[in-house]
């Protein structure tokens, strides 16, 4: 499994070209936070929770952690107008919003509940623009990620890149602390690199990575350095 060290109160963009594995990247990125006890909030804006969970268990997170270290937010379903498995989120205590406001104010609770400061991914503002004018996600990206930074601790915030205007996506990279891409070579390699990470010095060459299987667990993937 690769390693992370991002800093925590910072705000991270996470951009990548699609069916390049962003929300396998972002999994595995929970499950390492995870198994170093720091508390994780997943913000599902393009993925039923049941796909999501299901996905997570591939990747050897147990879903025993749901409240308890690990907290899922459904926003996907509520765009959809769905009320799919209501009663089985509940169960699995995954909390579902119905507007973005929601989101923040789930932060806020979650934080006030376990008092450590959290790791916070929203998957992803592309489904956003879909919904909304460019201004209106721009304005959620800006204030979502301030707050996070200031008040409880590091966002990490998705979208596709090559599907949306380029200002669009300049702004979103001149908000942010920091850029983590990911892009497939000209022979289809999969390849990551910082961008850049506001207040520290980063290497930006890009780096090769892979989803292999785990050692313990054939059945599970993970994200591997080459």
């Amino acid at each position: 499994m690769f390693k992370t060290n991002f800093p925590q109160m910072c705000s991270v963009l996470l951009l990548g070209s699609p069916g390049i594995g962003m929300l396998e990247f972002e999994i595995s990125m929970v499950k390492e936070y995870l198994d170093a006890g720091e508390p994780v909030i997943f913000v599902s804006m393009d993925i039923m929770p049941k796909d999501l969970l299901a996905i997570m268990e591939r990747f050897g997170i147990s879903l025993d952690l749901l409240g308890n270290g690990l907290y899922v937010i459904d926003y996907h379903s509520s765009l959809l107008g769905n009320s799919e498995d209501r009663d089985a989120h509940e169960k699995s205590k995954v909390r579902r919003i119905h507007d973005l406001e929601g989101i923040m104010f789930n932060v806020a609770s979650i934080y006030a509940e376990v008092k450590k400061p959290l790791r916070i991914f929203i998957h992803t503002l592309s489904t956003l623009f879909l919904y909304n004018q460019p201004s209106v996600v721009l304005k959620f990206f800006q204030i979502s990620a301030s707050r996070i930074r200031s008040e409880y601790g590091t966002a990490f915030i998705a979208v596709f890149d090559g599907v949306h205007d380029e200002k669009s996506l300049n702004h979103l990279m001149a908000l942010a602390d920091g850029v983590l891409e990911l892009r497939f070579d000209p022979d289809l390699n999969r390849m990551m690199r910082i961008r850049h990470m506001r207040g520290m010095s980063a290497s930006n060459r890009w780096i090769p990575f892979e989803i292999t299987p785990s050692e313990d667990q054939s059945s599970a993937q993970v994200l591997q350095w080459k």
